[in-house]
């Protein structure tokens, strides 16, 4: 039901054997054996840096997640975040609108999109040279427990992660705790 799935819908699956699995999350214990992935974007690019952060940003906020992200396009990165409302979706739209390939990692199966407002959003990134990735297989809720696991992806994917405004605790923090452990660079506004 999986395959036939997948191959309806234009996912593949990467395992940890496969040469386009991602190569910074080789190095890491936690890594999962197997990912889902939809798009064009390439997972091993020279240069990815993740930008994450509150679900309900300042007026402020939002506006240095739009400057953060429009300073990266000379640099041909491949933006991460998690597709979520708020800063990760600010990202992303910001993307689209200067070319830079952008990458959602979700935190449930590849039969639907949390939330669903960001589906469009999702078809641009894929069609705009990005795409969506999760070790979740289909028929897998956005339940509270998986976004961690997700978070930890985001990080491991990441030469860099910016934190955009950011509750104690949260998504963004746990990002930023995974990113710091994994020795990345993490930067805050």
């Amino acid at each position: 039901k999986e395959m036939a799935f997948m191959q309806k819908n234009g996912i593949s699956s990467i395992s940890y054997l496969d040469r386009n699995y991602p190569a910074r999350l080789l190095n890491f214990d936690s890594s999962p054996v197997m990912l889902y992935f939809k798009g064009q974007a390439d997972l091993n690019h020279h240069r990815t840096v993740a930008v994450v952060g509150t679900r309900d940003p300042s007026d402020y906020g939002r506006l240095m997640c739009e400057r953060l992200v429009e300073g990266l396009t000379p640099y041909k990165v491949l933006l991460v975040s998690g597709l979520a409302f708020g800063i990760d979706s600010t990202a992303h739209r910001v993307c689209l609108e200067c070319g830079i390939p952008t990458l959602g990692v979700l935190g449930h199966g590849l039969d639907r999109y949390y939330p669903n407002e960001h589906k469009t959003m999702a078809k641009k990134m894929m069609d705009q040279g990005g795409g969506v990735l999760t070790e979740f297989t289909t028929g897998t809720r956005p339940d509270r427990e998986n976004f961690p696991m997700r978070n930890r992806i985001i990080a491991a994917l990441s030469d860099a992660v910016g934190v955009v405004e950011s509750k104690r605790k949260g998504g963004s923090i746990i990002t930023a705790e995974f990113a710091n452990d994994y020795n990345k660079d993490v930067f805050a506004i």
